[in-house]
């Protein structure tokens, strides 16, 4: 069976110009409900911006302290863009987008004039799993052993590093899962939500060595930021109907556990990415 990427990809497709600030993106993003914009001259692409681009910002002390209005889409877009035709299967979608690390492909009409017609993302990819590939591989099959779990007091910085790096991360109380924190997540936080509240003010010592008031500016602990809406899976599930809950409950990654509700992986949309790869060795 081959499966076309015409039939999931995404269009009209929502873009930037290079010259936009990060304000514009970030609300073209909210408006549309979108986790891809594509930068664009004259209907042709020159790079990507993800929610990963967000949280990475978070991340890297260049722009740390600067307003979004004074950084460009073409400081922090991705490139190169890779594209190919819609007439090419999910199958080798998903391969691509492996192959390149990237989250999404733009779709052209013709790879000599790089026009833009679409849009396909993992998540479109992960649809297309779900829909047509149901009982060829379990959970087991593709689950992600080593997991990035963190307590519900950590510091929110402590989970957009590893979010940053590309990695979920599992908020794990007293042996029981309880959240999850993902680029979803994190990617429209503002810093004074991440890193600074009300000031508390405490008795303590001066330099001087007088009794003074001194202020403290409590980080955002990761539980007051995780969804909490945590659904759960087992290994022995069809990993299809699993990518229907990722795609049903728009989320990017869902905790696997045992029989007695311990944490043993994360299924992730990359993992399903790499079983529809797969599934063009296994059916025909």
């Amino acid at each position: 069976m081959r499966v076309k990427v015409e039939h999931y990809m995404s269009h009209p497709v929502i873009v930037a110009h290079p010259q936009d600030n990060l304000a514009r993106v970030r609300n073209l993003m909210l408006k549309y409900k979108v986790g891809h914009i594509v930068v664009s001259v004259d209907e042709r692409p020159q790079g990507m911006i993800s929610r990963s681009d967000f949280v990475k910002l978070m991340y890297n002390r260049k722009w740390l302290y600067k307003p979004l209005t004074d950084i460009k889409a073409q400081d922090i877009m991705s490139k190169p863009v890779y594209a190919i035709l819609p007439t090419r299967s999910v199958t080798y979608a998903a391969r691509r987008m492996l192959e390149k690390s990237v989250g999404s492909l733009v779709i052209v009409k013709d790879i000599a004039t790089m026009k833009i017609t679409g849009i396909i993302t993992r998540t479109d990819l992960v649809r297309a799993y779900s829909e047509n590939f149901e009982g060829l591989h379990k959970v087991g099959d593709y689950i992600e052993k080593d997991v990035q779990t963190c307590s519900p007091e950590h510091s929110v910085f402590y989970a957009i590093e590893k979010v940053a790096a590309g990695q979920p991360v599992v908020v794990v109380d007293k042996g029981r899962v309880v959240g999850v924190v993902t680029a979803r997540d994190l990617a429209f936080l503002s810093m004074a939500a991440t890193g600074i509240k009300k000031p508390l003010r405490v008795k303590g010592i001066s330099p001087r060595g007088f009794e003074t008031a001194i202020k403290i500016y409590p980080a955002v602990m990761v539980s007051e930021i995780m969804d909490t809406d945590v659904v759960t899976v087992k290994l022995e599930e069809d990993l299809a109907l699993v990518a229907q809950i990722i795609v049903r409950n728009n989320v990017d990654a869902l905790p696997v556990t045992s029989s007695s509700g311990e944490l043993v992986g994360v299924i992730t949309k990359y993992t399903v990415l790499k079983a529809l790869r797969d599934s063009s060795l296994k059916k025909t």
